[in-house]
C-alpha cells in the first residue's frame, strides 16, 4: 500500500507542480521593457471577481473548484471582490490549516496515539516541514496585504518574485511532511497532510490572479 501511495503521490506532485509553475511564471513575473527597453512603472487595475469567477479562473479539477468555493465563502461574501482579497482570504485559510493540523498531531503524540519510534519520528519530521510552511505563508500574507492596501508598483517585480518564493516553500514544507508519512498511508495525518497541500496550491492558484505591473 505504501509503494502505491508513493506512486501516486510522485505522479500528482509532478502534475501540480508543472502547473503552478506555469501559472505563477506567466502571471506574477514582470513584463518585458518597453520599445527603448525602459521600464514604466504603470499600476495595473487590480480586478474584482466573485469567488465562482476566481475559483472557476483557477480551478483545473472539479475537487479544487469545490474546495476553492468553501474556502472563499466561509466568511458568506457573494459579491465581487478585488482579486487581493481572495488570495488572501486562501493565505489565511492554509495558516489556520496549519496550524489544525500541529495540534492534532501534538494531540496524537501527547495522547500516547503513536507509539512506534519510526512513526515518532515521521511525525516530528513533518511538524518541521509545517513549521517552514507556516514562516514562508506569513510573509506572503504579509505581501498581500501590503499589495491590498496599495503600496505602489515600484517594488512589484520585488514582490512578485517573494510571492513566487513564497509559495514554493510552502509546497515544499508539505512536500517534506508527505515524504515521511508515505511508509504510514493509514495515519490521520497522512491524509491531513494531503489536505494541505490542496490549500497551499490554491492559495497560490489565487494569487496569480493578481496582475503583474504593466511596462
Amino acid at each position: 500500500m505504501a509503494a502505491k501511495a508513493r506512486t501516486i503521490h510522485h505522479s500528482l506532485f509532478s502534475l501540480l507542480v508543472l502547473l503552478l509553475l506555469s501559472v505563477l511564471i506567466v502571471t506574477l513575473g514582470g513584463a518585458d521593457g518597453g520599445l527603448d527597453g525602459s521600464r514604466s512603472s504603470r499600476c495595473p487595475r487590480i480586478p474584482s471577481m466573485t469567488a465562482q469567477q476566481a475559483c472557476s479562473a483557477v480551478s483545473g479539477t472539479r475537487h479544487m473548484l469545490e474546495l476553492c468555493l468553501r474556502r472563499l465563502r466561509a466568511g458568506g461574501v457573494r459579491v465581487p471582490l478585488p482579486v487581493t482579497c481572495h488570495a488572501a482570504v486562501a493565505v489565511r485559510s492554509a495558516l489556520d490549516a496549519y496550524a489544525a493540523t500541529v495540534a492534532a498531531a501534538t494531540s496524537l503524540l501527547d495522547g500516547g496515539a503513536v507509539p512506534a519510534d519510526d512513526e515518532r519520528a515521521a511525525f516530528g519530521n513533518c511538524m518541521v516541514g509545517y513549521g517552514s510552511a507556516r514562516v514562508a505563508m506569513a510573509r506572503v500574507a504579509d505581501d498581500l496585504r501590503l499589495a491590498a492596501d496599495g503600496g505602489g508598483c515600484d517594488d512589484d517585480d520585488d514582490r512578485a518574485a517573494e510571492l513566487k518564493a513564497g509559495y514554493t516553500a510552502g509546497l515544499r514544507g508539505m512536500d517534506g511532511c508527505t515524504r515521511g508519512m508515505l511508509d504510514f498511508p493509514a495515519s490521520p495525518l497522512y491524509a491531513r497532510n494531503l489536505a494541505d497541500r490542496n490549500v497551499t496550491l490554491l492559495a497560490a492558484l489565487l494569487c496569480s490572479l493578481v496582475p503583474a505591473p504593466l511596462a
